[in-house]
C-alpha cells in the first residue's frame, strides 16, 4: 500500500459529509452570554448511548481476458477475444492489487493476457440511542484515528436520525479508526459518546 493511496483515503475519510451540511465548531462555556450559574448547572447535555457498530469488508474481483493475434508477416496485432467479468465476496482482510499473466494461444500466433484486479471496500453501519437532552438539533459522527490520535469529522444527522451507513475503501483501516457520536444542541452545547472499538473487516 503506497503513501499516495493512504493519503487519498485519509482525505476521503476527513472530507465526507452527508445531509449536505458541515460540522460547526463545538461551543464552549465562554460562548454562552449572560447565563446565570443556576442555568449552567441545569443545562447539561447527555451524550448518545447504546452505540451499535456493524462493519464488514467486501472484495470486488474484476477479471479481464484478452487474446491478440499477431500477423507473422506484418506484425500487425488484432484483438480476437475480449471478456470482462466481476464478482464480489466477503473478505476477512483488506485485499488490494492487480496481477497480470500472459500465455501463448489458444491458436497459432496468438497470446492471451489475463488481468485480475481486487479492491476491498469497508461497509459500516452505526446506530445509537437518542439523547434525552432538551434542544437536540442533531448528531455528529467522528472517526478517532488510532494511528496518530487525531479526530476526523465524518457526517452529521438531524435530531430524528439515530443511525448512519457508509462505504469506504478498506485502506482506511490503516488509520485504525473508531467512531463516536456527539449530541448537538440549538444552544451550542455538545456531548460526545465514548468511541467504539476499532473498525475491522
Amino acid at each position: 500500500m503506497n503513501a499516495i493511496r493512504r493519503t487519498a483515503v485519509l482525505i476521503g475519510l476527513t472530507a465526507c459529509v452527508v445531509v449536505g451540511s458541515s460540522i460547526p465548531a463545538s461551543a464552549t462555556f465562554t460562548d454562552i452570554v449572560s447565563t446565570s450559574p443556576a442555568t449552567l448547572r441545569a443545562a447539561t447535555v447527555a451524550a448518545p448511548t447504546g452505540l451499535v457498530l456493524d462493519d464488514s469488508c467486501i472484495t470486488t474481483t474484476t477479471t479481464v481476458k484478452r487474446t491478440v493475434h499477431t500477423h507473422p508477416g506484418t506484425g500487425v496485432q488484432t484483438t480476437t477475444y475480449y471478456n470482462s467479468s466481476t464478482s464480489q465476496s466477503v473478505s476477512s482482510s483488506n485485499v488490494q492489487g492487480t496481477t497480470t499473466s500472459t500465455v501463448a494461444g489458444p491458436r497459432p500466433n496468438e497470446t492471451t493476457t489475463t488481468t485480475v484486479t481486487k479492491n476491498t471496500d469497508l461497509h459500516v453501519s452505526l446506530s445509537w440511542t437518542a439523547s434525552p437532552s432538551r434542544g437536540v438539533s442533531g448528531y455528529a459522527v467522528s472517526a478517532h484515528l488510532g494511528i496518530n490520535g487525531s479526530v476526523a469529522p465524518l457526517m452529521t444527522t438531524g435530531s430524528g436520525t439515530t443511525s448512519v451507513t457508509q462505504v469506504q475503501d478498506a485502506d482506511a483501516l490503516y488509520y485504525q479508526p473508531s467512531l463516536s457520536v456527539t449530541t448537538r444542541t440549538t444552544y451550542g452545547w455538545t456531548a460526545a459518546s465514548a468511541p467504539t472499538r476499532v473498525l475491522s473487516c
